[in-house]
């Protein structure tokens, strides 16, 4: 084609280059459970903004899942971050944080990790502390844990420090937990916050350590998503975590089924898994539920 027609064209081709997908409406937000494998991210959206709660696992020492996964999929979106939440230090979780906070550089970095993390380095940010609360475009985020004086306490194990977030809009509500344990789901509980949630990121990938009970009824979740790898070498999710999910009234999604689960506050009783709108031929046969 000679170059004089092919400049016609270029108009042509500035809705695909330029397409971004619909944001919620206002007083509405939107999770993505990306799927990251023996890890967590968690993209949430307004109508206006966007947070990563977790940025997935370093997969070897020149590979990890913010190059890999989240980086090419936010520029897929054109997405912006306003914030970057690192729920604690452990790699699984904090293992792509560096590549995201490198092509993100307008994102505020919110995480529960020690005074000389190299992230902060990267990005100088806000320690993650139980009473933090803010408002976008109707939507409420409050941080629930750490206590700030978890920080006074070095031998607390990473898991421990974890930020739990809430998400609420419209009377629906998400929490995303990172790897807390049992003891710590207690405390909550027992000092009786609000915990009840329409969507909750299953607590450390559903280890056999976390998902009390007393958790589990306080919360009383729609769906329970479960972000692990294929085949996880932990044993994630544990067959009795995913029974007390399941009396606990929760449809169970796990990522290596489901791959990217999508959900939307405006239409709570709906999951979309990415597997079923497009499937690879690369991906293994989902397992039988």
């Amino acid at each position: 084609m000679p170059p004089p027609l092919r400049a016609l064209g270029l108009p042509l081709l500035l809705p695909v280059l330029l397409w971004q997908p619909p944001r919620p409406a206002p007083g509405s937000f939107e999770l993505t459970a990306v799927d990251v494998g023996q890890g967590a991210a968690v993209l949430v959206r307004t109508a206006t903004h966007a947070l990563l709660y977790d940025t997935g696992p370093r997969y070897s020492r020149d590979s990890d899942a913010g190059h890999r996964v989240l980086v090419p999929l936010l520029q897929s979106m054109g997405e912006r971050l306003d914030t970057v939440v690192v729920s604690h230090r452990d790699e699984d979780h904090a293992g792509g944080a560096a590549a995201v906070l490198a092509q993100q550089p307008a994102a505020a970095l919110l995480a529960a990790i020690e005074p000389g993390h190299p992230l902060w380095a990267l990005r100088p940010g806000t320690r993650c502390e139980a009473g933090q609360r803010w408002e976008w475009d109707g939507v409420q985020f409050a941080v629930l844990r750490p206590e700030a004086g978890n920080y006074d306490r070095p031998r607390l194990p990473s898991n421990a420090m974890s930020c739990v977030l809430r998400i609420t809009a419209g009377g629906t509500s998400a929490l995303l937990t990172g790897d807390i344990p049992a003891a710590q789901e207690a405390a909550p509980v027992a000092g009786g916050a609000a915990l009840a949630a329409d969507w909750l990121l299953v607590p450390h990938h559903g280890s056999r350590h976390s998902s009390s009970e007393p958790f589990l009824r306080a919360v009383a979740p729609r769906w329970a998503v479960v972000q692990a790898g294929y085949r996880s070498r932990f044993g994630h999710p544990a067959p009795d975590v995913v029974e007390r999910l399941r009396v606990a009234g929760a449809a169970v999604v796990a990522s290596p089924s489901c791959g990217a689960a999508n959900w939307s506050s405006a239409s709570p009783g709906t999951l979309r898994c990415e597997r079923d709108v497009a499937s690879r031929y690369w991906q293994h046969a989902a397992a039988p539920s």
